[in-house]
């Protein structure tokens, strides 16, 4: 098999691991939501977000979302405990 078919199967095979392969660290990201764009930051399990509802309730959809799309690969926004129930 050449290398860039070998390439090619490893990477498949890493994207289907993710979970147990794949651990990020820390990412920026703009989001642009329904009224405006938003920036979210992620650093080694710490969340932040610019919106006023992150800033407010320490919890927001735009890092929900984040977390939803990136699985298992990052820790989970610690949530205050009135925004569990």
């Amino acid at each position: 098999m050449d290398s860039a078919a070998s390439r090619i199967i490893k990477a498949k095979q890493y994207a289907a691991e993710r979970d147990t392969r794949i651990r990020v660290h820390n990412f920026d990201v703009e989001l642009h939501g329904e009224n405006a764009t938003h920036f979210v930051n992620y650093k080694n399990g710490d969340w932040k977000c610019d919106c006023e509802e992150f800033l407010l309730r320490g919890v927001c959809s735009h890092i929900m979302a984040m977390e939803e799309i990136l699985g298992d690969s990052v820790e989970p926004a610690m949530y205050p405990v009135a925004a569990q129930k």
